[in-house]
């Protein structure tokens, strides 16, 4: 079928040309949505080559699962294939000091309620960071909030430059116990459509 002829289909005949293998179809679909979907990725992620990954990947599995996948609005199924495959990139740990900058970057509204979930997540954030050991804490602080390299901190606190790597490491083990989880979910739910 002609290309300007699949642009005037719907999602729901497209979705069936697609059961019929007719890989034009995904084409056209890829088409209609990928640079939507890309973005929403890219909001949360920052890192192109992986967003354009989890394109590729949702768009290939779409192929693969042609025959027995059940569609009722292609695209809220899109978006919830991207907040997955997004979630689970970060999940993987690729992507941590991105969020946390994201995180605490964020600008809330000046909704009541958005109030409340800012200062709650606020307070969870302080109780996780508080309750790192005395070094750790210090050791974050000084990379997260005054931007200060390995060799900088390591110079200032008169210690190995391994040191500081593993004091980082195990601050971020610890934070992510407690917060992982929570912003993860909560920051990928907001920054990507429904």
């Amino acid at each position: 079928m002609h290309s300007e002829t699949k642009e005037r289909l719907t999602d729901n005949q497209l979705l069936a040309l697609l059961r019929e293998s007719d890989s034009a179809a995904l084409e056209e679909l890829y088409y209609k949505y990928s640079s939507k979907l890309y973005s929403s990725a890219y909001k949360v992620l920052r890192d192109k080559d992986t967003c354009k990954d989890i394109i590729q990947e949702i768009f290939s599995q779409l192929w693969v699962r042609r025959d027995s996948i059940q569609i009722i609005s292609l695209e809220s199924y899109l978006y919830a294939a991207t907040r997955f495959q997004v979630f689970n990139a970060i999940r993987e740990g690729k992507h941590h000091d991105q969020l946390w900058e994201e995180i605490e970057n964020r600008h809330f509204s000046n909704t009541t309620e958005e109030k409340v979930n800012e200062k709650e997540a606020l307070h969870l954030i302080e109780s996780a960071f508080d309750a790192l050991p005395g070094r750790c804490r210090e050791i974050f602080r000084m990379s997260r909030f005054e931007q200060l390299s390995t060799k900088e901190i390591a110079t200032i606190l008169g210690i190995a430059p391994k040191t500081v790597e593993n004091q980082l490491t195990i601050a971020l083990k610890r934070l992510r116990l407690v917060l992982h989880h929570l912003f993860c979910l909560t920051f990928v739910i907001l920054s990507i459509p429904s």
